[in-house]
């Protein structure tokens, strides 16, 4: 069943309009969904899809991107934390007082940070191709990277006209697909038309707002929350992701009280549209056993 996807908005904490979206069964169990830096509640399509009679979904437009406003406390007020606390905000707002999460990419940064106080609310937590913190570490396993990343991030920011312009075009290029599976960074039987669809999405953002927030994602480190978290964990990995590698992945899984690791063979950063029957067994066979042993304990799933 394709479930229509709902948008709708609310004041965060500190009088920044989020933009959010919800979909699936309005009796479903509560998941908050994390998007990747600069994607949409898009990519997430065939899980929600695959489980909308079971959940309902709630995804928000990260502060300055998409349809949120920017933050009224300037670039200062982009930290993975302020994300955190747009989190806690929408959960507020919806009246939700525990829920069910999955995040993707930074997202698994943004939940990670969420649950440094509120890891009590959380029901289940799936991380999918995302590190604990400082993810240039490990970029194409060049450690080098994370010194050089913030300096790049800022060059780039004073010709932000110029780097706009380069990615509206190639994202718009026919050979824009074709190149990509060719460098490896996704894999040949991914769904193309999606993936094409949420790049372009990178045509709506502002570059320049864009990349401060991709400097502040390089700051940020919660691999101090990790065995604080209580709550049954899936640690979703893929064998070809250059962004976030397997051994991140098994290193919070080591790290995480409740964590079980699946790896998906040959998935990039975008398994989840590469390879989404393979992904959705297994949030069903994870979920399912959450189940299981919720209502064994007399607890709600």
């Amino acid at each position: 069943m394709r479930w229509r996807i709902e948008h709708k908005s609310f004041t965060s904490f500190d009088g920044t309009p989020i933009a959010y979206q919800s979909a699936g069964h309005d009796a479903g169990a509560p998941l908050l969904l994390a998007n990747g830096v600069g994607a949409s509640i898009e990519a997430y399509r065939s899980i929600i899809d695959a489980f909308g009679d079971r959940f309902r979904f709630l995804a928000w437009d990260y502060r300055g991107l998409f349809r949120s406003g920017r933050p009224l406390g300037g670039y200062r007020a982009l930290r993975i934390e302020d994300h955190a606390h747009d989190a806690r905000a929408l959960l507020a707002h919806e009246g939700i007082e525990r829920a069910h999460a999955f995040g993707w990419s930074m997202g698994v940064q943004v939940l990670l940070e969420w649950a440094r106080t509120e890891h009590a609310r959380l029901r289940s937590l799936v991380l999918m191709n995302g590190v604990a913190g400082r993810p240039y570490e490990s970029v194409l396993s060049l450690p080098l990277l994370a010194r050089v990343a913030p300096a790049v991030m800022g060059a780039l920011q004073h010709v932000d006209g110029a780097v706009t312009s380069i990615v509206h075009g190639a994202v718009d290029h026919a050979s824009f697909l074709p190149v990509a599976r060719r460098l490896g960074f996704v894999h040949r039987d991914l769904d193309g038309d999606l993936f094409v669809s949420i790049a372009r999405g990178f045509k709506e953002l502002d570059l320049h707002l864009y990349l401060e927030l991709l400097k502040k994602m390089g700051e940020h480190d919660a691999t101090d929350v990790l065995p604080t978290i209580q709550c049954p964990t899936l640690v979703l990995s893929s064998t070809h992701d250059v962004m976030t590698p397997l051994a991140r992945a098994e290193e919070m899984t080591r790290l995480l009280p409740r964590a079980t690791l699946e790896v998906v063979p040959h998935g990039t950063h975008y398994a989840a549209v590469e390879f989404p029957d393979l992904v959705n067994r297994v949030l069903a066979r994870f979920w399912s056993q959450h189940a299981e042993e919720a209502r064994a304990h007399g607890a709600s799933a």
